[in-house]
């Protein structure tokens, strides 16, 4: 197979950020070939830069059948010789302004951060538990990027955790996606390959990185205070049955609002009690799991407290993006941005669009088609919501990078 050469380049100046007289820069570049060295060579010809001026490589793999990921980790880490490695297994790719979602594919985003400190976090779920003893500290972080195995790390616990020690601290990254048997994935960081447990970086210094997180839903219907809960069964909304209030939003929604309910509907809980915040971005979404016929109660997928705010909420591509389009359009007022990595859940794409290259044909828009954007489909998605960090279901969470002024 020839080699498919696809390269998103892109550099940032503004004067003071400087590393040995290089800007911040970064390469956005896919291999879709098979073999080890191959993908290796291939990713190697499109970095077109001085090896030791790399200080990040973050690699997203879907193998080949019978092809085995770590050895693609290997090649790779050792074709482009950064001071930092990232890896994981992926069911999809996002590279170079493409959506890769069937074959084997290896995607990267590369970088040069001058000024910036980046710290490897081989074990975070150690360094979480335990943070007192760890040698690795989270303070005057800027931001954590993480990967994660599903199968050896609850993920909620992991971000709650996150929210404890580092107050503030944006949590961004996903879940690895690639295989769904024990075992089968692979995260790696630095010269460590491992099939459990989560992985990441902790970014300082000289780097502003905006978050996004699109939950790709709206609302329907009013407003509601729980007055009544059981562990994740909702039993009272403004002291009626909510099974009833649920009943009532679809008989007043409009025809289409009552189609995507019947496809399936999410409850968002308001993040802030002040009514101001509850904008696009003030709920969390999660998943409404079912209802009682006899109770009248509901059971949500996430934690509810008594009188918290709560509104139902729909999805589809439409909503998804509107959603993303408007909490990116903020973005068209900062300084350029750098680059970025797209953490996307595997229920969007073609799933949830209906054609291919959705989210990334709407980032490429807003940040400009220069801007390399990297990235990969997740079983879950992690990123902050009202300044809490969370895990995410049909969610696209980004971190775009940026040099700091002064």
């Amino acid at each position: 197979m020839a080699r498919v050469h696809q390269v998103v380049t892109h550099d940032v100046d503004l004067g003071c950020v400087r590393h040995r007289g290089k800007q911040m820069k970064f390469w956005s570049v896919v291999s879709l070939e098979h073999e080890p060295s191959t993908i290796a060579a291939d990713v190697r010809d499109q970095v077109d830069s001085e090896y030791d001026e790399i200080d990040l490589v973050v690699a997203f793999v879907r193998p080949s059948a019978g092809v085995e990921s770590t050895a693609i980790i290997e090649a790779v880490r050792e074709s482009i010789p950064g001071r930092h490695f990232l890896a994981c297994t992926a069911e999809s790719v996002v590279a170079a302004g493409r959506e890769i979602e069937h074959g084997a594919a290896t995607g990267l985003l590369v970088g040069s951060l001058p000024n910036v400190e980046i710290e490897p976090l081989i074990d975070i779920v150690k360094i979480l538990e335990d943070p007192e003893t760890a040698s690795v500290k989270l303070d005057g972080a800027v931001a954590v990027i993480a990967l994660l195995d599903p199968f050896t790390v609850e993920a909620e616990t992991l971000a709650a955790r996150m929210n404890d020690i580092a107050p503030g601290v944006p949590l961004v990254g996903g879940v690895a996606s690639g295989e769904q048997t024990m075992g089968g994935n692979r995260l790696a960081c630095g010269t460590t390959i491992t099939n459990r447990g989560a992985v990441g970086l902790a970014l300082r210094g000289q780097v502003d990185l905006s978050v996004v997180v699109s939950q790709g839903c709206r609302p329907v219907g009013p407003v509601y205070t729980v007055t009544g809960v059981q562990g994740n069964l909702i039993t009272g909304l403004d002291d009626r049955s909510p099974l009833d209030a649920l009943q009532g939003v679809f008989t007043e929604a409009i025809d289409r609002d009552q189609d995507l309910m019947r496809a399936g509907v999410m409850v968002g809980r308001a993040i802030s009690p002040d009514p101001s915040n509850w904008g696009r971005d003030g709920f969390l979404i999660r998943g409404l799991m079912g209802g009682d016929q006899e109770s009248g109660a509901l059971a949500v997928a996430g934690a509810v407290r008594e009188r918290d705010a709560v509104q139902f909420h729909v999805r589809d591509a439409a909503t998804a993006q509107e959603d993303l389009e408007m909490l990116l359009t903020p973005q068209a007022f900062e300084p350029e941005a750098a680059g970025a990595l797209l953490f996307t859940c595997n229920g969007r794409g073609t799933r949830m669009y209906g054609k291919p290259d959705g989210d990334i044909s709407i980032i490429r828009q807003a940040l400009g088609n220069e801007v390399p954007v990297s990235g990969f489909f997740c079983g879950g998605e992690m990123g902050p919501v009202g300044g809490d960090n969370f895990v995410h279901g049909y969610t696209a969470s980004m971190a775009i990078f940026r040099p700091r002024s002064g």
